[in-house]
């Protein structure tokens, strides 16, 4: 067996080890990763370093503004009593016994136009208050969300990931659209059954919820959801205006108010104002004794292990594991397993559901007319075949992974006993439902 693949599995076995029997922080424990990985696949210091320094820098550029911008909000929301106003409004909705469903649904439909990264961090606050209020376990809060969110980020353009796919398939993008979003229904209600189990095994509730104080006035829905609520529009608009090729200085503006942190600190002002409204003689709130300093110090250690979770996955590209892996799959031809047989391998390895998908995309485009995919229903399938294969395994290579343990307060052994086995869960039901379209729905949309 290729070193490289030795290494892959060693630095694996190393990290839950690790996490799950030495406790160690994440952080270290990644770095640890990253470094028996390159020692067993024959990279240079050299290369391990400039591959972790590439994978950290990258993702910290990439999120970590959004991880503080969030983590502040969500503070705000917290403290203001918000969260409180808001899980109280679902649950009116829901009803208790169906809460962690409505988290689901909620990251159905938000990951959509939204980055599942900036999602969570954005809703994990209606989570713990839902946790707490139902006393449901926060594992089944935490997962439920986290599985709506993977769905449609891994089928539903416009999210990068499958609008790429779509776009080197040639395939109809409302059709993707279309089924993606079908495909993606019973994949979150999968997530969230298992949550439910995951949740009865693993139980705990989240320890840093703020309560109102007695008597004190809530804020109203309309306050508590505008800042979660403008940001996703404000990103959905600048979408939709891209897709439409609007132009002039209106899109200007849109393009600008859509970019994630900036989306993001709009709502963060509206969470401030809420606060202020509430508690109006808080003058610490915005120095370096106060609310946001403490959301901040919260943010530094996500960002940090998020960061070394990127990390580990820059390590992994900057070793020929790539390579290797198209040079062992180029020849590949057993119809829709193919796609999704790549996409599996690549987002086990590489950690990137985007990586995976494309690479999975790219490999099977000369082979289209010999898998059966040459029709435009059969490119919707194999489009929806690679989106299956990149679900899984979904694990500590991956810095969504991080993001949800971080924010969610779950510890990482309970994660890496849940995520990755329910994301196998997903990308299943996925390749089932993508074999019914194939077999028994292509003569419909032939017609």
């Amino acid at each position: 067996m290729n070193l490289v693949i030795i290494g892959l599995i060693a630095a694996v076995l190393v990290l839950v080890f690790c996490t799950i029997k030495l406790k160690l922080h994440p952080f270290f424990a990644l770095i640890a990763t990253s470094a028996v990985f390159a020692i067993i696949s024959g990279m240079n210091m050299e290369q391990m370093l400039k591959g972790f320094a590439s994978g950290l820098g990258g993702t910290v550029a990439d999120i970590g503004l959004v991880i503080a911008l969030g983590t502040v909000t969500g503070a705000l929301l917290e403290k203001s009593g918000a969260a409180e106003t808001m899980a109280k409004t679902i649950l009116k909705i829901t009803g208790k016994k169906h809460a962690a469903l409505g988290l689901a649904i909620t990251g159905y439909f938000v990951s959509i136009p939204v980055f599942c990264d900036s999602a969570f961090v954005l809703l994990s606050p209606i989570a713990k208050r839902l946790s707490k209020d139902t006393k449901i376990s926060m594992t089944t809060m935490a997962i439920a969300l986290c599985m709506g969110l993977h769905a449609t980020h891994m089928f539903v353009p416009p999210t990068p990931g499958p609008l790429a796919v779509a776009g080197i398939l040639n395939a109809d993008l409302g059709q993707v659209i279309l089924f993606g979003a079908l495909v993606s229904i019973p994949v979150t209600l999968i997530g969230y059954a298992a949550a439910l189990v995951a949740g009865k095994k693993y139980d705990y509730l989240p320890q840093d919820v703020v309560d109102a104080e007695e008597g004190k006035t809530l804020p109203s829905a309309g306050m508590a959801f505008t800042p979660i609520l403008l940001p996703i529009f404000l990103m959905l608009l600048k979408t939709i205006g891209a897709m439409s090729k609007w132009k002039g200085i209106l899109m200007s503006i849109i393009d600008i108010l859509g970019t994630p942190p900036v989306a993001l600190l709009c709502g963060l002002i509206i969470a401030g104002i809420g606060y202020h409204q509430i508690y109006p003689e808080d003058e610490k709130a915005w120095g370096f004794d106060g609310i946001i300093a403490d959301a901040l110090k919260t943010a530094g250690q996500i960002v940090l292990i998020v960061g070394a979770g990127g990390a580990f996955s820059g390590v992994l590209k900057a070793s020929p594991m790539q390579q290797i892996l198209t040079d062992s799959f180029s020849g590949l031809t057993i119809g829709i397993l193919a796609p999704f047989i790549i996409g599996f391998i690549f987002r086990t390895c590489v950690g990137s559901a985007t990586i995976a998908m494309v690479t999975a995309a790219t490999m099977i485009t000369p082979l289209i007319d010999v898998l059966g995919f040459a029709s435009p229903m059969g490119r919707v399938v194999a489009m929806l075949a690679c989106a299956a294969g990149g679900m899984m395994v979904f694990h500590a290579n991956d810095d969504f992974f991080w993001v949800t343990t971080t924010t969610s307060e779950m510890d990482t052994s309970i994660a890496y006993k849940t995520i990755p086995l329910i994301s196998v869960l997903q990308s299943l039901t996925a390749l089932i439902c993508v074999f019914v379209l194939k077999n028994d729905s292509c003569w419909l949309i032939e017609k």
